[in-house]
């Protein structure tokens, strides 16, 4: 633990959100002998928590966030979907306590060393694929943080154990961080995203270089060197190193000829095949490039090319992240569920080779849609541009402005999918990637997947579609 770590003994603690993170920090902070009182927005949690929360003394609210929560609070963890501008927290914060993320009271609750990853896209598959090759050199490597395991959850069940965690970070969870400091920092790429939370993007890229505030001159910056914006990131303390999936670079990280080309300054030169990646598109080369720079900096000398490939030979990547779903009838079905922007779906058109039915829509997070319409109109693979969810209106105005008209709205998911299929043909793909959160009709991404996929194997089973 860190020797100048809080000191949350026997202070009252509050805890914001009482999901799957609050439920790992209240355990904690109890572990820890704190005394913790919790409250929820949301009216309606698991029974299993509440009784477990009733069990163990904690007091809480559900369905509001009353006064009494910050009334005798000396310092408070928020998860990472409770928003730091909520009013009460802002008052909090003027009467002088101290408001920290889960991300933040893990890490200074463990001697774990970190690998952190963040950036708009490709975070999850990033740090799926840099753990599955580290657990190929190292034991105890625990993949954790936004992608759905919370940090604290992985420091309670493994005590004792020297830990390595390769760490998904939002810019939610970068919002509250104090001393978290990564060994490796790892940002990937940058578009617009949250606008429906931030002000600007400004606003939204300087959460995500919190990454690196706490950083020493031992510690890595790994940068994507084919973004114009992460290369003119300054004030990093950490030895900054680039990567790039487009261009040879002196020193540092790059594709070539079908192998990845590991030549950092201190490092000798190395080369991994690609051979045996089965994921397909750009996008997921960038995301295998990224993964060993960051694998070959956290192990140095103690990196295995041969360990490295078959890593990358096993890997099958994530489900909703451009999945392939099968064929039926010679039609093939992709799941791109998880691309929740604009700029997601523009890297999903970039792997299209065959006649495309494209689903769009969703919930709105305030993207602009017109750069990926004019995209869409241009391309020669899409014939058909199926539009459902809240996003309707405005996906529609989109193309309407460029006088695109190979597009069909429908009034849901549901119908939406079974107006691709009978619009598609032999040797049609039908790609849901619906540049649009979920929130419309579904829980997540992963709920609008799984509906997908759902859908598609009652239709042909039932013989629904002809």
């Amino acid at each position: 633990m860190h020797s100048d770590r809080l000191q949350v003994k026997n202070k009252n603690v509050t805890v914001f959100g009482i999901k799957k993170s609050g439920i790992a920090a209240i355990e904690l902070l109890l572990k820890l002998g704190a005394n913790v009182y919790a409250t929820e927005r949301d009216a309606e949690i698991e029974s299993e928590s509440i009784i477990w929360m009733e069990e163990h003394g904690v007091g809480f609210e559900l369905g509001f966030h009353s006064r009494k929560c910050i009334e005798s609070a000396e310092l408070i963890v928020i998860s990472p979907g409770v928003n730091p501008a909520l009013p009460i927290l802002r008052e909090a914060q003027e009467n002088g306590i101290s408001i920290i993320g889960e991300v933040e009271l893990a890490y200074q609750f463990s001697d774990a060393r970190f690998l952190a990853v963040t950036g708009t896209s490709g975070k999850s598959t990033t740090v799926e694929l840099i753990g599955a090759i580290l657990s190929q050199h190292l034991p105890n490597v625990f993949v954790c943080g936004n992608i759905g395991v919370p940090i604290s959850r992985i420091v309670l069940d493994n005590p004792g154990k020297k830990l390595n965690l390769v760490v998904e970070v939002s810019s939610f969870q970068l919002e509250t961080i104090y001393k978290f400091r990564p060994e490796i920092a790892v940002f990937l790429n940058f578009n617009d995203d949250h606008l429906d939370r931030y002000t600007s993007l400004n606003e939204y890229l300087q959460a995500k270089c919190r990454i690196f505030e706490n950083q020493l001159q031992d510690n890595f910056a790994l940068l994507n060197a084919d973004s114009p914006v992460l290369n003119e990131i300054k004030q990093i303390q950490a030895k900054k190193v680039f990567f790039s999936n487009r261009n040879s670079l002196d020193r540092g990280f790059y594709y070539e000829n079908g192998a990845v080309i590991l030549h950092p300054d201190h490092l000798p030169p190395l080369k991994v095949s690609l051979k045996g990646y089965r994921l397909l598109g750009l996008h997921n080369r960038a995301n295998a490039i990224a993964s060993l720079a960051a694998s070959y900096l956290y192990l140095q000398k103690h990196f295995s090319v041969e360990k490295a490939q078959k890593a990358l030979g096993q890997f099958k990547g994530l489900e909703h992240r451009f999945e392939w779903v099968g064929t039926y009838r010679d039609i093939s079905f992709i799941n791109d569920s998880k691309s929740t922007k604009p700029q997601t779906t523009l890297v999903a058109l970039e792997c299209l080779e065959q006649p495309t039915i494209l689903i769009l829509g969703g919930s709105d997070k305030g993207n602009d849609f017109s750069e990926l319409v004019e995209k869409i109109s241009l391309h020669p693979n899409v014939k058909m541009v199926i539009i459902t969810g809240k996003t309707q209106k405005k996906i529609k105005h989109a193309f309407d402005a460029i006088s695109y008209k190979k597009y069909k709205l429908t009034p849901s998911f549901k119908s939406a999918v079974f107006e691709a299929i009978v619009r598609s043909k032999s040797g049609d793909l039908v790609l849901l990637s619906p540049a649009c959160a979920s929130f419309d009709e579904f829980k997540d991404f992963e709920h609008r997947g799984f509906i997908f996929k759902q859908l598609l194997t009652n239709a042909f089973k039932s013989n629904d579609i002809c």
